[in-house]
């Protein structure tokens, strides 16, 4: 079932909504070679055929912190060229469960059960190719009763 539950704290998330009509292709493309133009690396996605919400991680931005300059810049890049409205937000954590792949829906069932339980609101939610991996964005002051919740529902 459930094996692990790993906390990343100070994460920032991104909501980018198309300017472009429904139906356009090539949005995410451009998402992505927008990041890569900025050198900011992504964590996490989850989308829909407008939008994409992203989780970066300082962790992952050459062992230090998204200063502030760079996400105004990485927004600029996206709204000045006409790609997408842009929506940041800091201070999330970022809960991973790991589990056994066979038993994800009762994993998800079960940690949101908790959730509700500690009155905990899920942001979004990402689920690795190898779905031995199921992530959960929360307010950054959640994140410890999300972890303790989750915790007590799989492991006492």
């Amino acid at each position: 079932m459930l094996t692990s539950i790993v906390q990343k704290k100070s994460i920032t998330m991104l909501d980018i909504v198309s300017t472009r009509m429904l139906g356009q292709y090539g949005f995410l493309a451009t998402v992505f070679e927008v990041m890569e133009r900025n050198k900011i690396s992504v964590d996490c996605v989850a989308t829909s055929e407008v939008s994409v919400s992203l989780t970066l991680d300082p962790a992952k931005m050459w062992s230090r912190d998204l200063v502030e300059e760079e996400l105004e810049a990485l927004v600029r890049d996206f709204e000045e060229n006409g790609i997408a409205r842009v929506t940041c937000q800091t201070g999330h954590s970022l809960i991973s469960l790991i589990g056994n792949v066979r038993r994800n829906k009762e994993i998800v069932q079960r940690s949101f059960a908790a959730l509700e339980r500690a009155d905990v609101t899920v942001k979004m939610i990402s689920q690795g190719a190898s779905k031995t991996n199921i992530s959960l964005l929360v307010n950054g002051d959640e994140g410890t009763e999300a972890v303790r919740a989750i915790h007590a529902e799989f492991f006492t």
